[in-house]
């Protein structure tokens, strides 16, 4: 990839699109185990929110991010459309 922010977008997008596939999978299918497939998600990887108070300045910092299976299928896919129409 060219650049950094290339590929953040590539992950980005295709988390996104992956997240929203496996929302509107596990609203279809039954439950069971392949609705517990795509409606569970992985453990948060990240920082939580962390406050720093100064008494003059308070800054809270924290990013969390939550994947399930087809999040990282579609960062997958994304990126192998990316790599074969972009390239």
């Amino acid at each position: 990839m060219k650049s950094w922010i290339e590929g953040a977008v590539v992950v980005a997008a295709g988390a996104l699109i992956g997240t929203f596939l496996g929302k509107c999978l596990a609203l279809t299918i039954p439950q069971g185990r392949v609705h517990d497939l795509f409606a569970t998600q992985l453990a948060p990887v990240g920082l939580h929110p962390t406050t720093l108070d100064l008494r003059i300045v308070e800054v809270t910092v924290g990013c969390l991010f939550r994947f399930n299976v087809m999040s990282i299928a579609g960062i997958v896919i994304a990126a192998v459309l990316y790599k074969r129409v972009w390239r």
